[in-house]
């Protein structure tokens, strides 16, 4: 009875303190963190040791990322079927391990073909953990906050990675690679089998609890404000693939994906331009630690006003972060300052795609339709590189490239600006019909 009462509680802060809810958001920080901040952000930090010493060229080795990124891709409509389907937190846990064994035994890896398998292997394992668990559960577990909980989470798995990679390239030298994939695949298994066993829940009904705001959604829903009122009580779209707001949201989610990818060419933009390639190194971590901060900023911003206003201050961010990296030009102080408010963009990509899924469609079946999203950021994701690399080739700097971001960005403001235009007709006509 103690947690049907706390689910009954209001939207405070200090309400979640005490909501069954906390335990869960605790268990989304730790498997963000363990799968995104330790697995998935690390995969850089070995390049170079295992190329000298294999005698293997970067392309070569890169080869098993690429694999990667395409089986995921692949993977996340089936992915956002099967998880809601059958038992969640069974899947979490076998899908968690395999990732983890996996990525601890390449450092016995000899052969490049060895690689390529892993690189299969951990893309259908990326599939089930990277993009829809969370949004699945912050969407059943929170009626309100639910921007905050899905800021914080991806906040935390930056932080573990802005931790997990210094220290695992601190182990490579002191260990040796080999040694050093296997400490942080232990690693990765303390935050994930915690997480899926004593924290996470799909349903509050799980555990005999209640969503936390659910008696402030009742209190708003009598006073039918469908501007602010909580997702279950405003009007949505049905899911269909004919319906154009769908694939606009679906090209919102690619673009976020194709600027957030600019992030890997700050360190070569700076160098054209001639800065120190330190201060190159320094605009990633910018871009990092900006993304942390508007992570958690854009998720309150979604709560306290709608998440048309989320999105559009994150697609404004990015364009005013690459224009101000242009106009800097070899003003290392201008460029990092565009960085950090590039990293407002870059957070988007985490935050703002399973949020408007939610705004325009509501959560029945928001697995499935958030799971034909990703696919977007996967396969925008493999583009982007090639995209801004033949940009550089072609004109021997990233001006254009920034400049092309500065365009997405705002390409993405004039989709969502539209598809809530459509939204707010479509309910004025549905509320003509009930007349």
């Amino acid at each position: 009875m103690a947690i049907e009462n706390s689910g009954a509680r209001g939207d405070s802060l200090r309400d979640l303190l005490h909501h069954p809810a906390l335990k869960v958001l605790i268990g989304c920080c730790l498997l963000y963190g363990g799968v995104v901040g330790v697995i998935g952000n690390s995969a850089g930090i070995y390049m170079v040791a295992v190329t000298d010493e294999m005698g293997w060229t970067l392309a070569s080795y890169n080869l098993y990322l690429t694999i990667l990124a395409l089986v995921m891709t692949v993977t996340l409509p089936i992915a956002g079927r099967i998880l809601p389907q059958y038992p969640f937190r069974a899947q979490l846990l076998i899908f968690g391990g395999i990732a983890s064994v996996t990525y601890g035994l390449a450092g016995s890896f000899n052969a490049l073909w060895q690689w390529y398998v892993a690189g299969v292997v951990l893309g259908v394992c990326y599939g089930f953990l990277m993009y829809i668990p969370i949004p699945l559960i912050v969407n059943n577990w929170f009626i309100r906050r639910n921007g905050l909980a899905l800021g914080l989470s991806a906040a935390f798995a930056s932080l573990i990675a802005a931790f997990v990679n210094p220290i695992g390239s601190e182990l490579i030298e002191n260990l040796g690679w080999r040694e050093a994939r296997v400490i942080v695949a232990i690693l990765a298994l303390c935050f994930i089998v915690p997480a899926v066993a004593f924290f996470l829940r799909l349903n509050p009904s799980d555990v005999g609890a209640r969503p936390y705001g659910e008696s402030a959604a009742r209190a708003d829903s009598a006073t039918k404000d469908t501007e602010t009122a909580p997702v279950a009580e405003r009007f949505h779209f049905e899911f269909s693939a004919r319906n154009p707001v769908f694939w606009f949201i679906w090209l919102a989610g690619g673009l976020f994906a194709l600027s957030a990818t600019m992030l890997q060419q700050a360190p070569s933009h700076a160098a054209r331009i001639g800065l120190d390639p330190a201060v190159g190194a320094i605009g990633v971590s910018a871009i990092m630690i900006g993304g942390i901060a508007f992570k958690l900023l854009l998720g309150i911003l979604n709560d306290k006003t709608n998440t048309i206003v989320a999105a559009v201050a994150s697609a404004g961010l990015g364009a005013c972060g690459a224009l101000l990296v242009v106009l800097a030009g070899d003003n290392a102080a201008g460029f990092l300052a565009g960085c950090v408010l590039f990293g407002g963009g870059y957070a988007g990509l985490v935050v703002i795609p399973p949020l408007t899924v939610r705004y325009f469609f509501g959560t029945e079946g928001y697995g499935r339709i958030y799971s034909y999203v990703t696919f977007a950021l996967g396969a925008f994701s493999a583009i982007g590189p090639v995209f801004y690399s033949w940009i550089s080739d072609q004109t021997g700097n990233f001006v254009l490239a920034w400049a092309s971001c500065i365009g997405f960005y705002a390409l993405i403001a004039a989709l969502v600006a539209i598809s809530t235009k459509m939204l707010k007709s479509a309910e004025k006509a549905e509320k003509r019909k009930e007349k």
